[in-house]
């Protein structure tokens, strides 16, 4: 089979239009481990955070909406759960009693819909 148009898709990294750049990094960086690999602008307007090999880019009042939902496969959804509920992060769905998976929402409304790694 031929190449598909563009070659091998390298990266898929989804934009989120955030309304307090400092609250965003925060939130992901303290609270869900990622780290943060740049920002653009001066007061900056734009950041790429980073967990592992994948990446986040947040946009300051531009591209994207609010509510954007995220799919984000974790080893273990049970812990992450208890870590934010610890953290007073607003659940929009309980963990299933499965464990499999839950839901919570980031500061800007943006739906992060955690599951159990296969």
């Amino acid at each position: 089979m031929a190449d598909p148009p563009g070659g091998t898709l390298t990266h898929l990294n989804p934009i989120l239009n955030v309304t307090d750049l400092d609250a965003s990094i925060a939130f992901y960086t303290e609270i869900l481990g990622f780290k943060l690999l740049h920002t653009f602008g001066d007061p900056a307007d734009f950041a790429i955070i980073g967990h592992g090999d994948h990446q986040i880019y947040l946009c300051h009042n531009c591209q994207g909406q609010r509510g954007t939902w995220l799919a984000l496969f974790v080893s273990d959804p049970e812990g992450l759960h208890e870590h934010l509920m610890a953290n007073a992060v607003e659940l929009t769905m309980a963990l299933e009693a499965s464990g499999s998976e839950f839901r919570a929402n980031d500061p800007d409304g943006h739906v992060l819909r955690f599951f159990v790694a296969s």
